[in-house]
């Protein structure tokens, strides 16, 4: 996933700029929703913070966005998951509007608000300071360790599995509850495996109401994006993608309900 870079950013940074790492700054922002959130007060809680500073306008923030990754993550390990981790989006372009996060302009990408259910920050005077949190450009994903309140990573290209892993560097993440969810999700058949020219996606036995699937690479990088609507039998043509390991994330009204993997 390649960064998009703002032209003043792309001026003034140098490749070896590494100010993502080290201490996080504290800061206190309020979200769409009127909320307030304190980056160390989560922090000294021991919960993990991760933070996308995107743009509205930027292609690979949106590949991200549609992955469904940090929306998993959140499902299953923030406040309703095992509580282990916070996420927060940053819209770190001041003059993006309401309505382009809600994807009514020509200025944004799509809606990044329907089924985001973590906090989402729009400031028209940006409170974050980009040399430290976006210094090569959009996206980029801050993992922040509690024990120290040290940014230890930039994830913006990781696939879900990867930022899993990535916590687990940091924290033992709990096993998830959600045993009916998958029970569910092995409902949703994919065959032939390893796929051919076609992978066929049999959607007959679930009751999900999956509406919407993305084909990611193993790096994340999202390759496809197919609208299910009333199909229970979906076919993907497959023939041009490499031999390798791809995820496709399944979605219902724009929420990740999680990932099934197949081979080419």
């Amino acid at each position: 996933m390649k960064r998009s870079l703002l032209p003043i950013v792309a001026l003034s940074l140098s490749l070896s700029s590494v100010a993502q790492m080290g201490t996080a700054p504290d800061f206190t922002v309020t979200d769409l929703d009127g909320a307030s959130h304190n980056l160390y007060s989560w922090l000294n809680a021991g919960k993990v913070v991760i933070v996308d500073c995107s743009a509205t306008w930027c292609g690979p923030c949106w590949n991200l966005h549609q992955s469904g990754s940090l929306e998993q993550l959140y499902a299953n390990y923030g406040p309703d998951g095992t509580d282990q981790i916070r996420v927060l989006f940053y819209e770190a372009d001041a003059s993006t509007t309401l309505a382009d996060l809600q994807g009514l302009t020509g200025a944004t990408q799509g809606d990044w608000l329907t089924g985001t259910e973590y906090p989402v920050v729009n400031e028209t005077t940006l409170s974050l300071n980009g040399s430290i949190w976006w210094p090569l450009g959009f996206p980029t994903v801050s993992l922040i360790r509690p024990s120290d309140k040290e940014i230890v990573a930039d994830i913006y290209d990781q696939n879900y599995n990867q930022m899993v892993a990535a916590i687990n560097g940091i924290i033992t993440l709990n096993a998830v509850g959600v045993a009916e969810e998958t029970t569910e999700l092995d409902n949703v058949t994919l065959y032939p495996m390893p796929a051919g020219d076609l992978l066929n996606v049999d959607l007959s036995a679930s009751t999900l109401g999956i509406d919407n699937l993305i084909i990611m690479d193993a790096t994340g990088r999202v390759v496809n994006n197919v609208t299910v609507g009333n199909d229970t039998q979906v076919k993907l043509d497959v023939s041009a993608y490499q031999a390798g390991v791809y995820l496709i994330n399944l979605r219902a009204d724009g929420v990740s309900l999680g990932t099934k993997q197949f081979v080419k």
